[in-house]
């Protein structure tokens, strides 16, 4: 499967083996830190000392040293990398543009072994391959596998072979049900945002729900009988189907769910939500050390988690009437909000599926963070990457990504010449 960036691996080898210390920049969401955590892993146990920092994207500025590696992120700035004059490795997913006129890169990307990165390969899939290659790291499917839930990727091509690993070597566990995260069910699926249930805020319909499919809300979540499970499966499926989300939504929710036998958080989707919530919460550190397994930081870890997802509910059902409508996109124009990714995912997903989803956070700096939001159907016309590179280049930012999840930078005073592009693109796809 990977034999076409074997070659890759070696050059990235033999990079490694030349210096003692190793620079990483990874993203800073789930995929990204899992990602950098599986690498530096894999490095000390090289005996390699490792030095990690997080960006948003490599239009942050940063600093090369002998040898600098990029975890999610590197593929889509052909210029920035180029720059560089030290050697450098990639390890990414996202598909590569343009031309990277560098000799001293080891360029690790699935697209390049012909592996779909979007929906099939994550970062921390991608790096747990590395990983692999370097030594005897099969305890690190664990890692990679809160990327590939982080990523909303599917279990297919490589990431369907990391987990085959992992289950074949004792470090997953594979169990049929509904995924979803720990503790008690009232507040699992009071905190819920995959799925996103919108309880939150609605604690007596709650009740009411938790009465109609005869589960006990103070049980634990992990506790619950096959019947029970069964019960409230269905129960949360009616729920979903009124809510008009998209249909794939449901092979998320409903299916194999998987548990780390060595990891802090033993749930795979929770370790993926804290993950995540932190990195979100610039915590990026105390994620970092979870995926670490130093237990010091659990509890922080988990307020943090609480703290994010009361955050996200409450903006969500904010901004659900503040969604307009053009040609063929929907979008949201917000003013500092505190999170744009996951409000868009949310909204997308659950809300309104129908057309691509464009989120708009304008800061307080003036910077504006764009985060656009499709699912499969969508991207079988509109690849999202493309229009979010084209439209922000249009009008001086930058911008890319996925098909079906994607991002830019742009100015403030470009909002509304942004978003006129970015519709015009998208109908253009759709026609």
């Amino acid at each position: 499967m990977l034999e076409m960036i074997k070659h890759e691996f070696e050059k990235a080898k033999l990079m490694i083996d030349k210096q003692d210390h190793i620079r990483i920049y990874a993203h800073y969401d789930a995929d990204g830190i899992s990602g950098a955590a599986i690498i530096s892993i894999a490095l000390m146990r090289m005996g390699k000392k490792v030095h990690v920092s997080f960006l948003k994207g490599l239009n942050e500025s940063f600093e090369s040293e002998d040898l600098t590696i990029f975890v999610d992120m590197g593929s889509g700035y052909p210029e920035t990398i180029s720059e560089v004059e030290e050697d450098v490795i990639i390890v990414d997913h996202h598909f590569p543009v343009g031309r990277i006129e560098k000799e001293n890169l080891a360029h690790i990307n699935p697209h390049l072994a012909g592996i779909d990165g979007s929906f099939e390969m994550s970062a921390s899939a991608t790096a747990y391959f590395f990983a692999e290659y370097l030594g005897n790291n099969y305890d690190l499917t664990a890692l990679a596998l809160i990327g590939i839930i982080g990523d909303k990727q599917k279990l297919r091509g490589g990431n369907l072979e990391v987990v085959k690993r992992g289950l074949e070597r004792g470090y997953l566990e594979r169990r049929e049900g509904l995924r979803m995260i720990s503790g008690k069910v009232k507040d699992v699926l009071l905190y819920s945002t995959e799925p996103f249930l919108n309880f939150y805020g609605n604690e007596e319909e709650l009740g009411k729900f938790l009465e109609e499919v005869n589960v006990d809300g103070e049980k634990e979540f992990d506790e619950l009988s096959k019947e029970e499970e069964s019960r409230l499966a269905n129960g949360i499926a009616v729920r979903l189907l009124k809510m008009n989300c998209y249909p794939g939504i449901f092979e998320d929710v409903f299916g194999e769910k998987f548990y780390l036998k060595n990891e802090l958080i033993k749930n795979a989707i929770m370790l993926s939500e804290v993950v995540n919530a932190c990195g979100r919460k610039s915590a990026n550190s105390i994620a970092f050390a979870i995926c670490m397994r130093d237990e010091n930081y659990l509890e922080k870890a988990l307020n943090l988690w609480r703290e994010f997802q009361e955050e996200l509910l409450e903006e969500v059902a904010k901004r659900i009437s503040e969604v307009k409508e053009g040609f063929c996109i929907r979008y949201l124009v917000m003013e500092d909000a505190p999170t744009t990714g996951p409000i868009a995912s949310i909204l997308s997903r659950y809300i309104f599926s129908d057309k691509p989803f464009i989120a708009i956070n304008v800061k307080k700096n003036g910077e504006v963070k764009v985060s656009a939001r499709g699912n499969e159907k969508l991207a079988e016309k509109v690849n999202l990457g493309e229009v979010m590179r084209k439209a922000a280049e249009k009008v001086g930012g930058s911008g890319g990504g996925h098909s079906v999840a994607a991002g830019a930078n742009i100015s403030s005073e470009k909002v509304e010449e942004f978003l006129k592009e970015v519709d015009r693109l998208c109908c253009s796809s759709l026609s």
